[in-house]
């Protein structure tokens, strides 16, 4: 399956045909990227997305600024010469010098859930594996096709990393686990951060959900009544199977987050509906 969709790429600040665009230069370097979510011709919460990736460079050592204004325009070009208003572009900071990365943003192929999918949960199992740093978002080729294959061969939905027993987070999604009235995540410190996971450990406070972030391990998962994954594709999705464990999907704490989660995003659309 081809890594670009649409007409156009855009490479700095110029619009090139997707066609000269080739995946493998990210191989070389460091690669640092977001794949945010457009809809309706909105990037949902670019400004979350700009600040996690300002991180990922100071975490990395580098000192280029990640300008708001500028994403914001380059973004919006490309939605607009590509005309497609709903999907997912990957947006990438290619270092092979210290200060001076090539900025790179495309529409890349996207599988979003469907109905049935929110409706009966999704198939996932344990996979032993962790991330070097893991509150940057990098690039590392070889981990994501040894993943890719298990989830093609297994047919499976996600993967669920586990590091010394403790099950940190999905291979591209955060995890979260419900326990009576319990909302259960890992620590930020032993996963990626992502944005649909801070939004949704928002709304737990906003809706006075009992919050923990702390370890899970895979001895404990049998305790658990209900496991849901967060994601820019997904958004709030329910696990069936982990492995060979059965969970509910038709939970009441999972489902009204969801809910919320889904009204967040409309009124995000609704603030910024001239644009990106």
């Amino acid at each position: 399956m081809a890594e670009h969709t649409g007409h156009y790429y855009s490479e700095n600040t110029a619009l090139k045909d997707i066609a000269l665009l080739d995946p493998a230069l990210f191989n070389k370097g460091i690669s640092l990227y977001e794949v945010l979510r457009v809809q309706d011709s909105c990037c949902l919460f670019l400004e979350d997305h700009l600040q996690r990736l300002q991180e990922s460079v100071h975490l990395s050592g580098f000192s280029y600024t990640v300008d708001l204004s500028r994403f914001r325009g380059l973004l919006g070009n490309l939605i607009y010469k590509n005309s497609l208003h709903q999907g997912n572009i990957k947006l990438v900071l290619h270092f092979t010098a210290p200060d001076s990365p090539a900025l790179y943003a495309y529409f890349i192929p996207h599988a979003y859930p469907v109905p049935t999918m929110y409706a009966e949960g999704v198939d996932t199992a344990l996979f032993r594996a962790s991330r070097s740093n893991p509150n940057v978002k990098r690039l590392v080729p070889e981990i994501r096709e040894k993943i890719n294959h298990i989830l093609l061969t297994k047919n499976l939905y996600e993967v669920l990393l586990v590091k010394n027993n403790s099950i940190t987070e999905g291979s591209r999604s955060n995890v979260f686990f419900i326990q009576g009235e319990k909302v259960i995540t890992p620590p930020g410190d032993q996963v990626l951060k992502g944005i649909p996971r801070n939004k949704v450990i928002a709304l737990c406070n906003k809706l006075n959900y009992k919050l923990f972030e702390k370890s899970v391990f895979t001895t404990q998962l049998r305790e658990m009544d209900a496991v849901f994954l967060t994601g820019t594709s997904p958004k709030i999705l329910g696990i069936r199977k982990i492995g060979s464990l059965v969970f509910s999907v038709a939970n009441p704490i999972m489902n009204s987050l969801a809910e919320a989660y889904d009204a967040l995003i409309t009124a995000y659309i609704q603030i910024h509906s001239t644009g990106s």
